[in-house]
This record gives structure tokens, C-alpha cells and sequence, in this order.
């Protein structure tokens, strides 16, 4: 059924990984679980080395810097919803992947994990966080916003699963007064959704603007302009590239991130319905 995911176990499908282990396709999302894995078992051996890859505001401030990184990567065996926060992460985080490929998505995380820890060590004097559950949130309210229709077990729709888990969350934080949580997922919140914006996600949020579309037409207009010049090589225009049909600006940026998502993971990465609108986008700005 359309709109309709089901929760379930890794299943065995091909991916684009970074590399294999077996017939593993270690994608970012796999990766970020893995890491997770192992870091229950180093918890066994040497909690307190594992305990300094941990965001502390106080040891960001005194140099350790790596913590604004490496937080999420640190699952300690607490409990069965550790186990749990895997498999959530590892649904929501291939469905995004899967949607924008393994640069983009990677750079989603990175962003997602960075900016907030460093927020949070500007703005409130103490505070710590650990865990891929924070950055899970953050996922899900994006896989939620840009699924509107999807619906989870029990047949609940993902955005009330969402809604249901930051909103536990928020009033936990303020009844204990732990602002620096509080502040960390909110921003972790903000920052993903800001990011998956610019690649072509959660369009319902027309208030965040996109910031890379006209980029993305100054560079190849940059480039059809050298054709002028005596002597070049004559250069063959694109589809995109068409002056005689007239079109909205959004045309073309729709096409342009179609193009870029080409660039980045190949052909294959689109899915049928991207296929169907970059032929749509192709013959209209061509004026056929």
C-alpha cells in the first residue's frame, strides 16, 4: 500500500556502501549502527575511555574537541531500548539515505551532529549527551515531515510516532531542568530539517528557504558561457539549457538537484517517479 512502511528487521537488499563487509553494503546509516555495536562491547572492557569520546560541554571548552563529533557513537548497553534505538535508526536513517544518497545523507549527519554539540557549549555552561537516540529523533522528524502518509505499526501514522517522542522527551528535560538536552535535540531537530530542505526534502516547509538552488543554475550557466569565445570547442547544450520555451525558476531548480543527484550517485540512484519527472522537466525546457 502506498504511504505504508513497515517496521521491521535489516533486510537483505543492495545499497550504495561505501564498501562491503560480506554482503553487507556499509552505508552511512550501517556504519553509525555498527559503531554503536561496538561501542556496547568496548562499554564492557573500558567505560571510561569510551566515556571521552561523550559530548561534555566542560571538556569541549578545555580542548576536547573531538566530542562534538563523536557523541552519537556512544551506546552504552543501558537497557533494551538501546537495542531498539539500533533498529529504529537503521529503518528511518537507510529510507532518508536511500532518498538523497550516501554524500548527501552523510553530510546531513555530520551537520546534525556538529552544529548543535557546539550550540549547546556556546550557549549553556554544563550539559552532556551521548547516543545515536538524539540523532535518531532528529531523522525521524524529517523521515515524518517528508512521509506525511506513511504510517508505522499498529497502523500509527510517522508523524505522530514523532510528535509522541520529542514531546516525552521536552517534558522530561524541563521537569528535570536539563536545558543542555533540551536545547541539543532541539537543534538537532533544526539543523536536520534545515539540511534535508536544500536536497529537495520536506517540501511542506516552505518557510525554510532553500539556499542552494540558484547556486546550482550560476554554475552551469558559468559554464555554457564559455562557448563564445573564437577557437573554443563548441559545447553542446543541454536539455536545461533551451531558451525558447518559458519556464519557472523552480522548473529548473527541480531539475538542476535531478542533475545533481545524478552527478553525485549515478542514474540508478533516481527513483522511477524522479526518472519520469527528469523526462517531463527535459522535453518542457527544451519546449517539445
Amino acid at each position: 500500500m502506498a504511504g505504508r512502511y513497515q517496521f521491521s528487521l535489516p533486510e537483505r537488499r543492495s545499497r550504495d556502501g561505501w564498501f562491503r563487509i560480506g554482503s553487507l553494503d556499509v552505508t552511512t546509516t550501517a556504519f553509525m549502527v555498527l559503531a554503536g555495536v561496538v561501542s556496547m562491547f568496548w562499554y564492557a572492557v573500558d567505560q571510561a575511555s569510551l566515556g571521552k569520546l561523550a559530548y561534555y560541554g566542560d571538556g569541549v571548552r578545555s580542548g576536547e574537541v573531538w566530542r562534538l563529533v563523536t557523541w552519537p557513537l556512544v551506546n552504552p548497553p543501558d537497557n533494551i531500548w538501546v537495542v531498539l534505538t539500533f533498529a529504529f535508526f537503521w529503518f528511518v536513517g537507510h529510507a532518508i539515505e536511500d532518498r538523497v544518497g550516501r554524500h548527501r545523507f552523510t553530510w546531513l549527519v555530520v551537520l546534525a551532529t556538529v552544529i548543535p554539540a557546539a550550540l549547546v557549549t556556546v550557549l549553556v555552561s554544563s550539559g552532556g549527551a551521548y547516543g545515536l537516540g538524539v540523532l535518531g529523533i532528529g531523522l525521524l522528524v524529517v523521515f515524518a515531515l517528508d512521509n506525511p502518509n506513511a504510517v508505522f505499526f499498529f497502523g500509527i501514522p510517522a508523524w505522530v510516532i514523532a510528535a509522541i517522542y520529542v514531546g516525552i522527551d521536552v517534558l522530561r528535560y524541563v521537569g528535570d531542568r536539563m536545558w543542555a538536552q533540551l536545547l541539543l535535540e532541539l537543534a538537532v531537530i533544526a539543523v536536520a530539517l534545515v539540511t534535508a530542505r536544500q536536497y529537495g526534502m520536506v517540501d511542506s516547509l516552505e518557510f525554510i528557504p532553500r539556499l542552494r538552488g540558484d547556486g546550482g543554475k550560476k554554475r552551469r550557466s558559468t559554464r555554457s558561457g564559455k562557448r563564445s569565445g573564437k577557437g573554443s570547442p563548441t559545447v553542446v547544450s543541454g536539455p536545461w539549457q533551451a531558451p525558447t520555451p518559458p519556464h519557472s525558476p523552480a522548473d529548473e531548480a527541480e531539475l538542476n538537484e535531478l542533475l545533481d543527484k545524478i552527478s553525485s550517485n549515478g542514474i540508478d540512484s533516481l527513483s522511477r517517479t524522479e526518472k519520469t519527472r527528469l523526462n517531463e522537466l527535459s522535453k518542457k525546457l527544451r519546449g517539445r
